[in-house]
């Protein structure tokens, strides 16, 4: 079977092939001094998978070819008395199957266990009546409900006075939402504000109260 090249590869490239082909283990310098071109080229084809896949399937076809040479030494060899020779050659006309036993090591308490079970197989199956026990349980006593602990008065003031200033925030809000709505000024942006963008807001309500001269009125 032989191997074609690549139409468009130039001569250098294909003498190449034939070089390392002919004698795989040539250094890249002898081939590239051979050829005519440089070492890195040289190197560059080597890593191009189509010059190396071209290489392998032309090194096969002729590697192929010197089967039937190195397949007559070998009998020869054989013939001689060479006892591996014989075996190869017996292994590669298919004559010859290599087989691999395991020896079968048992340790003495293997043993044993074998010879206990090959001894239970000989005795006699005897119907016995089973009697149902049934389980014990043991009762465990009921978890004591502890009761919710009360908070303490300071506890409690903390929760009033954080729940006065919320709802003094919400008042707060809500009066300067009317204060804005009544002199047309839109509501702020959606989501939580920081005190520099609330200013702005309450400063534009404030401006539009003083252009239409309305006094504000007291909060709620």
């Amino acid at each position: 079977m032989s191997v074609n090249l690549p139409t468009n590869w130039k001569p250098e490239k294909s003498r190449a092939i034939d070089l390392l082909v002919t004698n795989p283990s040539s250094k890249i310098q002898e081939i590239s001094q051979e050829v005519g071109v440089s070492k890195n080229t040289i190197r560059n084809w080597m890593k191009d998978p189509e010059f190396v896949e071209i290489f392998y399937q032309k090194y096969m076809v002729t590697f192929g070819a010197k089967l039937p040479v190195v397949l007559q030494s070998m009998i020869r060899e054989a013939e001689a008395g060479n006892v591996q020779a014989g075996r190869l050659v017996l292994e590669h006309s298919g004559k010859l199957i290599k087989r691999v036993e395991v020896a079968n090591n048992q340790s003495p308490f293997e043993k044993f266990l074998n010879t206990q079970a090959s001894d239970m197989q000989e005795i006699a199956v005897i119907d016995a009546e089973v009697e149902e026990v049934e389980p014990e349980f043991t009762v465990l006593p009921e978890r004591p409900v502890v009761p919710p602990k009360n908070p303490s008065k300071v506890q409690q003031i903390r929760e009033l006075k954080k729940k006065e200033e919320k709802n003094r925030k919400r008042r707060e809000a809500r009066h300067w939402r009317e204060r804005a709505e009544a002199v047309g000024v839109g509501k702020p942006e959606r989501g939580r504000q920081t005190k520099a963008q609330r200013k702005i807001w309450q400063d534009k309500v404030e401006a539009r109260e003083r252009a239409l001269n309305i006094t504000p009125y007291a909060e709620k």
